[in-house]
């Protein structure tokens, strides 16, 4: 090739910058998905956000927490003691402590359970995964109770396990697998209803509300 050839070639190249318009466009792609994949990876995808999703775009909550929600709210209309909800993390049921143990205790009083057993079927029927969570209310606990050779140190934290226990217990006996059970203790960590103002009577009723086991489906 002839060096003015060579020049022409160059010229044309600068009046017509298709080439790197590609190159710059291939270059942002990339990176784009470099940073959608790590955003994906980051996140955490709530179960509860994406059927509620998902049935309002299909019109359709078989199978899903939504339909779940529905039946359970249904079959608990009328019952004492729980409540059902559907949150961005999955289904809860939240029972009243008072309904279940005596103050301070995590013995499950006989047959406290037994009215929420159409519930519980209703889930047991699903393949969905539990969360037996224990919550106390902010008064502080430090007991120490006798346990055969030694003491047993007793705090909300310890009370939210233990309680939890208890039901995830009478649920493998229920009929559950122990696979899909999961224990956790939250204390007073996570009130359903902020005290922070409260007093009197309106402070004694929040304090009930936030004692409570609940069993997160998800």
């Amino acid at each position: 090739m002839r060096l003015r050839d060579l020049e022409n070639a160059q010229v044309r190249s600068k009046e017509s910058p298709v080439n790197a318009f590609y190159l710059s466009l291939s270059d942002l792609m990339t990176l784009l998905c470099v940073f959608f994949a790590v955003l994906v990876g980051m996140s955490r995808v709530d179960v509860g956000s994406f059927e509620k999703m998902k049935t309002s775009v299909t019109g359709d909550s078989k199978g899903t927490l939504v339909e779940l929600e529905r039946d359970l709210k249904s079959i608990a209309k009328g019952q004492k003691g729980v409540s059902v909800r559907l949150g961005q993390d999955g289904v809860h049921l939240d029972f009243e402590s008072a309904a279940l143990f005596d103050t301070g205790s995590a013995v499950l009083r006989s047959g406290s359970l037994d009215p929420a057993s159409p519930l519980l079927k209703r889930i047991l029927s699903t393949k969905y995964v539990l969360d037996i969570e224990g919550h106390t209310d902010d008064v502080p606990l430090y007991r120490k109770d006798k346990v055969k050779d030694g003491e047993e140190i007793e705090t909300n934290w310890t009370l939210s396990g233990r309680r939890a226990s208890s039901v995830v217990n009478w649920l493998i006996n229920f009929g559950f697998s122990e696979s899909r059970l999961r224990i956790v203790g939250y204390a007073s960590t996570m009130p359903k209803v902020d005290v922070g103002d409260l007093s009197g009577n309106r402070l004694e009723g929040a304090r009930s509300e936030n004692r409570r086991v609940s069993i997160l489906v998800r």
